[in-house]
């Protein structure tokens, strides 16, 4: 069995102790290597070979910023973070960044090894409690509202958020897929949406998802 390799960096060595004897009790899992800092997350995410990096934020030379600059060393690196800060924007701000999973420190360990195994088969993952308030937070008054946008673009908003390409979502309303992808456009613009994964939970947050 191929094992996934995992790289910890966390500045309190009984963090690090902790995860070293859950991983341990796995068949499928291995530490390959430990830092307490920034910079040598940095080094080890150049020099060395894993596959998922256990990133704590709060370390000397850590934050948000630094899974952006991981992943401009490494674009293909999988990191989960693991952190004391259990806020729901906090996680946003992580994912946003380039995490590929979210997980606080008071998580149980089945939880931990499930985002861990999760994210090195390339999916994403968020401690289900961090989801839910993200999910389900109230929308503030300066979010655009759906009657911003046409009858035609709120057709192609559900389509998008129920999993349709622009080809099927073409061929469902007759037309062009670049006609589609200019509503697609105008719609994200209207609505300051940047990216698929934003558009899919402001569809779902005001009931625009087929069911």
């Amino acid at each position: 069995m191929k094992k996934i390799r995992l790289w910890i960096a966390d500045d309190h060595m009984v963090v690090r102790s902790g995860l070293r004897q859950i991983v341990a009790a796995t068949r499928d899992l291995a530490i390959v290597g430990e830092s307490e800092d920034g910079p040598g997350a940095l080094e080890a995410v150049q020099r060395r070979k894993f596959d998922v990096l256990l990133l704590d934020l709060s370390m000397p030379g850590g934050g948000v910023e630094l899974i952006a600059r991981l992943r401009q060393a490494k674009p293909e690196l999988r990191v989960v973070v693991l952190s004391m800060n259990s806020e729901p924007q906090m996680a946003a701000h992580a994912v946003k960044a380039g995490a590929a999973g979210y997980v606080t420190k008071d998580a149980d360990a089945t939880l931990l090894l499930e985002a861990i195994r999760t994210v090195a088969a390339g999916g994403n993952f968020m401690e289900p409690g961090l989801a839910d308030a993200l999910l389900f937070q109230r929308v503030g008054e300066e979010e655009p509202q759906p009657d911003v946008l046409t009858r035609r673009e709120r057709e192609i908003l559900k389509y998008l958020a129920s999993g349709h390409s622009l080809v099927n979502i073409a061929a469902l309303l007759d037309c062009s897929a670049k006609t589609v992808s200019v509503h697609k456009s105008r719609l994200m613009r209207k609505l300051n949406i940047d990216n698929n994964a934003d558009l899919f939970h402001y569809a779902l947050r005001h009931n625009l998802v087929m069911r």
